[in-house]
């Protein structure tokens, strides 16, 4: 299994192996710069140039900041049954069975829509017996890593609309098929949400996978979040022609120029 991990710039413990390779905003080939700055062209640069011209099976896309805890050997054999039999197109950890218009997996009715597991991490402050927080002989404020899970009915489930991107799975054929992400979608939203509604247009499943995952950071979105999220919206909109939620049981139309032109 290839990891691909999306990265701002390689620090020195970040070095590509046969199996684990670092995406930075740029890439220097030869006499030219490749500028990789958004998600989905720092993984469709990884499609073209490393997992198709590699031997491997599956492929991992994830953030910098999670770790997979369960062995790789035993991922790799819950991937092979999963994507076996050419019915499975995407596996997360966490994800939702619908997906809102407000194009957010995680609200509104997460509590009841939700799938999967996953710990979470963080830091919190260090305090002493008074409950005061303590510092470092320089005088630094002193911080605690906490893990928490996050648990939304976990198990397998492939009747899900979407997974988070923070760690996603996806068979070699898939992308042999042509499927890529779409670098419509910049900066670092909706790439997950977008790819896997692009799995259920094939006729596909999205699925959780049971393993365990640690994320270390929720993340921040941007300032110009609402704006990446009607770039996808109106995509998908078009073509399930306004009927929201999606789920896996959601019937898709081709696109439709003049629909969007009158929007």
């Amino acid at each position: 299994m290839i990891q691909i991990i999306a990265i701002k710039e390689r620090n020195a413990n970040q070095v590509d192996t046969d199996k684990i390779f670092y995406i930075p905003n740029e890439i220097k080939q030869k006499k030219k710069t490749i500028v990789l700055d958004s998600m989905t062209k720092k993984y469709n640069y990884a499609i073209e140039n490393i997992i198709l011209k590699n031997d491997d099976e599956f492929v991992c896309f994830r953030h910098d900041d999670c770790e997979i805890r369960t062995t790789l050997d035993v991922c790799e054999y819950k991937l092979k049954n999963m994507f076996a039999d050419h019915t499975v197109g995407c596996a997360g950890v966490i994800g939702t069975i619908q997906l809102e218009n407000s194009c957010t997996w995680w609200s509104p009715n997460r509590e009841v829509n939700g799938s999967g597991y996953i710990i979470q991490g963080g830091v919190k402050p260090k305090l002493d017996a008074q409950g005061n927080q303590m510092k470092t002989a320089e005088g630094q404020l002193m911080y605690e890593n906490i893990e928490y899970p996050m648990a939304d009915h976990p198990g397998v489930h492939d009747y899900l609309a979407t997974v988070d991107g923070c760690c996603m799975f996806f068979p070699k054929w898939l992308f042999e098929d042509g499927v890529r992400f779409d670098e419509n979608l910049k900066e670092y939203h909706f790439y997950d949400c977008d790819i896997c509604l692009q799995v259920l247009e094939k006729g596909l499943k999205v699925s959780t996978i049971d393993i365990v995952v640690k994320h270390q950071s929720s993340g921040i979105p941007s300032k110009n979040f609402n704006d990446l999220r009607l770039v996808f919206f109106n995509k998908w909109n078009n073509k399930v022609k306004g009927q929201w939620p999606i789920s896996n049981l959601t019937k898709f139309y081709p696109y439709d120029d003049k629909q969007t032109n009158n929007q």
